[in-house]
């Protein structure tokens, strides 16, 4: 199974951007186990200060991050 990193890596590797049938993937992996751990809410704040998500990716993946700070 791939890590967030490896998906990240691989997903950039063409355009520079994280599409969103690639951010479908990183979704996959941060909710295999039903919790945004803190690593996980660190990877992706990081990755959309990083301007690395294409408009869809941006809206599925901070949705994501969004509703992981709401549970608190």
């Amino acid at each position: 199974m791939l890590t967030l990193d490896e998906a990240l890596r691989q997903a950039l590797q063409g355009d520079q951007k994280v599409d969103k049938y690639e951010a479908r993937v990183i979704r996959e992996i941060i909710m295999a186990d039903g919790i945004v751990s803190e690593e996980e809410k660190r990877f992706l704040e990081t990755a959309l200060r990083n301007n690395q998500f294409d408009n869809d990716a941006f809206d599925l993946l901070s949705g994501i991050l969004l509703r992981s700070h709401l549970k608190e």
